[in-house]
């Protein structure tokens, strides 16, 4: 009786075990039969986006919108889809390149006028320009190059000339001619428009007869960048501290300098008894304008140890001896420059006949 009792005891504890055990092993065999089901990816109807695009989606008619066709490159034209595009992509691609190279060629509109020395009206000048326009040479080709278009005019009675009835980015300008003449110096590249008949882009030729005598050249004088003043003489081309000449130039460098800090660095060009004019720097000069001139021209800076400062080359018309001379100079202040402690350089031409003429 006591070992039968003692087995049921056993029997009795076991069945929570197995009970355990069973479902353990059912939960196993599920987990394992979930993990092995193969995941489908959810339906979507997102196209691919080509590169360069923004997320927005064509128009119901499968037109391409303005913010899309913004971001469109000559760079990434060709990779507007994948690899894998469809018939329906291509069609994008093709409408999108058609309307970047229709949105870069702009009609062209231009109005110009060629003047003498004089203002006067220049009949017969021959004008050659370059029209630059944006292509797709092969539909089925994703490149964009461009076309370049020859045109020449010539000016009537009146000096005018006019580019128009073709598209274009803008041109080019290769040459004003007209025998006995030579242009003055002016830009090369414009836009798709410019001036108007009423108001035209102006071009100056020059007669070839008029050359006056100028004096001038090209010099450097070393100073002393402490502040003191010194004279230039542009009619032989002298330096001094006397106070003679027709520019005082100066330049205030301390010597007492540190490494880690800041110095005070300042120069200052003034004309005796006249005045200067600043161009852009290239610009042409040859005829000084009567009026416009400032007595002084002054550069202040902020320079750290032993760093050199300059003023930059800066382009002046001159106007000397109380307007009894005209003159045009490129000059560039220098402190301190190599071994040299203060230099100033300086290119400029006058003429002492009074005239305003410089070529």
């Amino acid at each position: 009786m006591e070992l039968g009792s003692n087995t049921n005891e056993i029997e009795i504890n076991m069945k929570p075990r197995v009970v355990i055990f069973v479902s353990v092993s059912a939960l196993l065999i599920m987990a394992v039969i979930y993990w092995r089901r193969p995941v489908q990816s959810p339906v979507t109807t997102e196209k691919p986006q080509a590169i360069g695009q923004s997320n927005s989606t064509p128009s119901a008619n499968g037109s391409v919108s303005n913010e899309s066709l913004s971001r469109i490159t000559p760079q990434n034209i060709g990779t507007l889809t994948s690899p894998a595009s469809s018939s329906t992509n291509d069609a994008r691609r093709a409408e999108m390149t058609a309307r970047f190279v229709e949105q870069k060629n702009e009609p062209i509109e231009f109005y110009g006028m060629v003047i003498d020395q004089d203002s006067n009206a220049l009949s017969g000048v021959n004008v050659k320009v370059t029209v630059e326009q944006v292509i797709m040479p092969v539909s089925t080709v994703p490149y964009i190059g461009p076309k370049e278009i020859s045109v020449e005019r010539t000016t009537g009675t009146d000096g005018r000339f006019e580019i128009s009835g073709m598209k274009g980015e803008g041109f080019d300008l290769e040459s004003i001619q007209k025998d006995g003449y030579e242009v003055e110096p002016t830009k090369r590249g414009f836009g798709p428009s410019g001036g108007s008949f009423e108001n035209p882009t102006i071009f100056k030729m020059w007669s070839t007869n008029i050359h006056e005598k100028l004096i001038g050249g090209d010099k450097k004088f070393q100073i002393i960048p402490d502040g003191r003043s010194y004279f230039i003489n542009l009619t032989d081309c002298t330096i001094n501290e006397s106070g003679q000449g027709d520019l005082k130039v100066w330049i205030n460098y301390t010597n007492q300098v540190q490494d880690s800090n800041l110095h005070d660095w300042s120069a200052g060009i003034e004309v005796i008894n006249g005045g200067l004019l600043e161009q852009v720097l290239g610009s042409p000069m040859f005829e000084a304008p009567a009026d416009g001139y400032v007595p002084t021209f002054q550069v202040e800076q902020k320079i750290k140890g032993y760093q050199g400062g300059e003023t930059g080359s800066h382009q002046f018309f001159l106007r000397l001896r109380n307007g009894q001379i005209y003159g045009q100079m490129t000059i560039d202040l220098y402190a301190p420059f190599n071994e040299v402690p203060g230099l100033i350089r300086l290119s400029y031409a006058i003429n002492l006949s009074g005239s305003q003429i410089l070529r």
